[in-house]
């Protein structure tokens, strides 16, 4: 069942107009996969890769991914959709629906797409993992289908060598699940992660850091054991999302609530600085580096933003 944790703002806002009318089953036992699966694919449609004009991009964006294809994908929680761009041959970014609504997918949030090109989407409102393919736009199947209460809502994806790592929004959980979608382990858990976000793993101190939302920390643990190794973030920090990496060792991090992006020394945990701030930067969410250092911003109402790292 659903906890009584306070969501936040933005899910306040957005979760009627998501599950208005839907027939979620999160919060609900589902007696058999075999069945709750089939009654997911006959109330979809099929879903289809189509090409938008970058004014059609929804303005509210929640998790940003730079793909293993070198492609940007942004998941739009209101809407029910994932889109993706990519830059062409002049210059300019193309924009694709890669997701759209009515295909399986209610509140998506975390995204990661593997070496096969199959993009993982987690579902907020159904405790589902679900796969599409990026070249057709096929639902693939419903990767990770919990029956059991391990995940509640979940958030950020990532995808490393052996597992996938999903952040449990609502009990406070990293669960890790095998690349054939079975379930492992509880990773990491406790009262430190409060409303887990995004994940980023740090291979210099062989770390993954995770956003804490409701304690304002970015709480860092062993990436073989899931055992808590530390925290960082002060009175800067206020209800953090995204984390990217970033040069010299450092690591950025969204502060939705104070409209800022700040950073980090990942090694140490010690802010230096914030790094982007105002100008219509409004309730930053999920972010993203390209290896050409230009950071990719998603907001709650000013769609996705640019910003060169040597500005």
């Amino acid at each position: 069942m659903r906890s009584r944790k306070a969501l936040p703002l933005f899910y306040l806002v957005l979760l009627p107009l998501v599950w208005m009318g839907t027939a979620s089953g999160h919060g609900r036992k589902k007696s058999s996969s075999i069945p709750f699966m089939s009654l997911t694919f006959k109330r979809t449609v099929k879903n289809q890769i189509v090409p938008v004009p970058e004014s059609s991009v929804p303005n509210s964006l929640h998790h940003v991914l730079l793909g293993v294809d070198g492609m940007l994908y942004a998941s739009s929680f209101i809407t029910n959709e994932v889109y993706r761009a990519v830059v062409d041959e002049r210059g300019a970014w193309q924009w694709f629906r890669v997701v759209s609504k009515g295909t399986g997918v209610d509140g998506p949030t975390g995204l990661a797409v593997d070496k096969d090109l199959r993009l993982y989407v987690a579902s907020f409102g159904t405790d589902q993992i679900l796969r599409y393919d990026t070249v057709t736009g096929s639902l693939i199947d419903i990767f990770i289908n919990d029956e059991e209460g391990k995940l509640d809502c979940p958030e950020g994806l990532l995808l490393l060598e052996d597992r996938l790592l999903v952040a449990s929004f609502l009990n406070d959980r990293v669960v890790s699940y095998r690349l054939d979608g079975s379930f492992q382990e509880i990773f990491s858990a406790g009262w430190y992660m409060d409303g887990p976000q995004v994940m980023l793993f740090h291979p210099k101190t062989n770390s993954i850091f995770i956003s804490s939302y409701h304690r304002d920390k970015i709480v860092k643990v062993d990436a073989t054991t899931g055992k808590k190794q530390g925290e960082f973030g002060g009175k800067e920090l206020s209800r953090p999302v995204g984390l990217a990496a970033a040069p010299d060792d450092t690591v950025l991090c969204s502060s939705h609530k104070s409209n800022e992006i700040l950073r980090y020394n990942a090694s140490t945990g010690i802010f230096l600085d914030v790094f982007a701030a105002g100008h219509g930067l409004w309730a930053p969410t999920g972010i993203a580096m390209s290896s050409d250092l230009v950071l990719f911003v998603g907001t709650f109402l000013d769609g996705l933003r640019r910003y060169s790292f040597w500005r």
